[in-house]
């Protein structure tokens, strides 16, 4: 079926293009969406006289998005759920899940369809999500998927605060050496080399006794 897009789509085309795509894909998800208009002649005259209003349309809401961005852009939400010892959940974070978190933040108008992930969430841990504010505005969220709030805490803090913490002990050390501090290294431990060879010298002597008793 040939379209005319109202809005930027991945992979398929930007606003106002005319394409091709499968019947279903346009019938059960870009019309009823409003994402695109089929590409008649009635349409396509409509679209042309529209085309300035539904660009001032596009803009004012990508940057309503883009302001949004500002405040969501890498911020980490909490998840608490039950899990077993082995972290696996007891079932899953859903595409619908992270929209309703998110709308119970405050997050306005925030869909499942929004929300990029390929297979819902099924382990314990700190997990990156794409979400989709606008066909041209896109943030990244953390979700901190944990039992508990201190969990969660923990999942947070530890493993980046232990890897700092060995960076900056390796930094010490780095430091230590360009500039130059002196080390005392023990004396008491340091081999003289004239009495490197004792041990073997001492075994000559005690043959060299050993046959003059004898004869």
């Amino acid at each position: 079926m040939k379209i005319i897009l109202l809005e930027k789509i991945e992979k398929l085309g930007q606003l106002g293009d005319v394409v091709n795509v499968k019947n279903g894909y346009a019938r059960n998800f870009l019309l009823p969406k409003a994402k695109a208009l089929r590409a008649t002649d009635d349409n396509l005259k409509y679209f042309e006289s529209k085309s300035v209003e539904i660009r001032k349309k596009n803009d004012k809401e990508m940057a309503s998005a883009a302001k949004l961005s500002e405040s969501i852009n890498n911020k980490t939400f909490i998840v608490i759920r039950q899990a077993g010892e082995n972290g696996q959940l007891f079932g899953s974070v859903t595409t619908r899940d992270i929209a309703n978190m998110l709308s119970d933040d405050g997050v306005p108008e925030i869909t499942r369809n929004q929300v990029s992930l390929v297979e819902p969430i099924k382990e314990l841990g700190i997990v990156d999500v794409r979400i989709d504010l606008h066909p041209e505005v896109s943030v990244i969220i953390k979700l901190n998927i944990a039992r508990t709030s201190e969990e969660a805490d923990m999942q947070e803090k530890g493993p980046l605060n232990n890897l700092d913490k060995e960076n900056t002990e390796i930094d010490s050390v780095v430091d230590v050496f360009e500039e130059g501090v002196e080390i005392n290294i023990d004396d008491s431990q340091d081999v003289d080399p004239d009495t490197e060879n004792t041990s073997d010298l001492d075994a000559d002597i005690t043959e060299d006794e050993v046959n003059k008793k004898e004869e």
